[in-house]
């Protein structure tokens, strides 16, 4: 079924694609910049219309967290995961290893060290394990991929943390018929909560109903 509509006061954030051409620069896998929290993220760390919080959480392996500011009911659509739109091709471009066995290789191996450094300057990771498995799109049978690492091209849900044991949440990813650029579908990958949630509650949701975890390295509660 499809899912419900967004609370009141959410609007739907899209996908976005971005062409892979960047300068040349020398590489730096580890940026010594913090990102900024992505733009929907007020000063008091509030977003998705006030009903969660962004922090710290108590685990400091888990890094950022979503939190419920309010009890919310079952079946609230929260938010829409956010962030440039790949092919799998594309992702293989970005985060691929490292061995050269051809010219194409070596071009994009190149391709991929200038575009780490791009985000390396801004204080963006370049770690691949923000991708969200969106699903194949009707239009091309091509699988779509959501990448939300850049924060400024993501939201607030690139914050929602894993869990197997009590997720919050659920992901309902889809690929929707209608065209976006390069005549590929547009993905949607929606958060509704799963149960009652309470004040102060993290927002989890288990990583297998969208990530490819043999590309994503996540701490557990």
């Amino acid at each position: 079924p499809p899912p419900p509509p967004p609370a009141p006061g959410l609007s739907m954030l899209t996908t976005i694609r971005r062409p892979l051409t960047y300068a040349a620069t020398s590489c730096l896998r580890e940026s010594p910049m913090r990102p900024a929290l992505t733009s929907d993220v007020d000063s008091a760390g509030r977003c998705a219309g006030g009903r969660v919080r962004i922090a710290a959480c108590v685990a400091e392996s888990k890094g950022l967290g979503a939190f419920a500011v309010m009890p919310l009911s079952p079946g609230m659509v929260l938010g829409y995961y956010s962030g440039e739109v790949l092919t799998l091709a594309e992702m293989i471009l970005r985060y691929g290893s490292g061995d050269v066995d051809s010219p194409f290789e070596y071009e994009a191996a190149n391709q991929r060290a200038a575009w780490e450094a791009e985000r390396s300057a801004r204080g963006v990771s370049s770690s691949g394990t923000y991708l969200f498995n969106a699903g194949r799109c009707p239009l091309s049978g091509r699988t779509l991929l959501v990448d939300g690492e850049d924060p400024s091209l993501s939201n607030w849900t690139r914050y929602i943390n894993h869990s197997t044991r009590r997720p919050a949440l659920s992901a309902r990813s889809e690929v929707l018929a209608a065209e976006g650029r390069d005549g590929l579908g547009t993905p949607r990958v929606t958060f509704v909560t799963l149960r009652e949630i309470a004040e102060g509650e993290e927002l989890t949701f288990d990583y297998g109903d969208g990530f490819d975890v043999d590309v994503l390295s996540f701490v557990d509660e």
